[in-house]
């Protein structure tokens, strides 16, 4: 049975028909998937799909079962695993910027399309999420705030299965974190990305995200409560100096603190067009020494959980 698949989700053992892209680029057909130099050519190729024939080779839930059963004899290197995750991630962007950017034109939503990213994310181990979160520090033009968003959404995954939360909840980390920055999508990116002071006007306009995304996704019922409250409270502060709200202490729920802290550790260790991107030892430390702000343990199990 010939099935079409993204590449990222190759797996070896399966029977590819072809990779759709020029011969010139990878000529290689009708063979079984079975050294790392063409998977890697295959995740590098321009292709987003590659032909499979499942009566011949492995599908992926039989190659799953394979490396489970019999022992993976031919482990991805580094670099690879690396690319393949580069790989996921871009598809990731892809998908993430096409429903947020739906969602905010036309209103529209498919929870549906936006599950499969939850599930990657809240599902992968910790050296696949680690390397998740190091591949969206590569931020292309023009997209720092899909990047961003897919960065925060890693990182509350891995801050709520660092504190051992249910799975439930860790995939509400995750779609929240997707979800938090909409509301910048409504506002200029001459502003989002201005390289000088901001004015007070301009600094005005940013500070009303969080109740502009709150403002779209209150319209979708198929949204969770607690997603809501954080796109809302995600920029409070502890001690009240945060906004929209300006709540403080006890006001700011569990998750919430999860997403402030998550939030401002991808913005300070993120290259942006008016500032170099912190190292992670210098953002974390930055953010302990501000308990006024941010939840101390938090940071401490953030920091712990990316192993800086």
């Amino acid at each position: 049975m010939l099935t079409r698949i993204p590449k990222a989700d190759i797996k070896i053992g399966m029977f590819v028909e072809a990779v759709e892209c020029s011969e010139a680029v990878f000529g290689k057909r009708r063979f079984v998937l079975k050294s790392n130099d063409d998977f890697g050519a295959i995740l590098k190729s321009p292709a987003d799909y590659v032909l499979i024939n499942t009566a011949f080779g492995t599908d992926s839930a039989k190659a799953a079962l394979v490396a489970t059963t019999q022992g993976d004899s031919n482990p991805l290197s580094p670099a690879l695993k690396r690319t393949e995750a580069a790989v996921t991630m871009a598809r990731s962007v892809k998908v993430l910027k096409s429903e947020l950017i739906t969602m905010v034109i036309d209103g529209a939503f498919e929870m549906g399309n936006i599950d499969p990213l939850v599930e990657d994310i809240s599902q992968a181990d910790n050296e696949t999420s680690c390397l998740y979160f190091e591949v969206t520090r590569l931020k292309q033009k023009d997209e720092t705030t899909f990047q961003h968003s897919l960065g925060v959404g890693v990182l509350m995954g891995k801050l709520g299965t660092a504190m051992d939360l249910d799975r439930d909840t860790v995939e509400l980390l995750v779609l929240s974190g997707l979800l938090h920055d909409v509301g910048k999508l409504t506002i200029s990116n001459d502003i989002l990305q201005k390289q000088g002071p901001l004015t007070a006007e301009e600094r005005k306009l940013i500070q009303s995200h969080p109740k502009r995304g709150h403002h779209i996704l209150q319209k979708h019922l198929n949204i969770p409560a607690e997603a809501l409250e954080i796109c809302l409270h995600h920029h409070e502060a502890l001690d009240g100096s945060g906004y929209p709200s300006r709540l403080s202490g006890s006001e700011i729920g569990p998750l919430v603190r999860i997403s402030t802290v998550c939030d401002v550790f991808d913005a300070l260790t993120s290259v942006r067009p008016y500032k170099r991107g912190w190292a992670p030892t210098e953002a974390l430390s930055w953010m302990f020494e501000r308990e006024h702000q941010f939840d101390r343990k938090l940071v401490l199990r953030l920091g712990a959980s990316i192993d800086v």
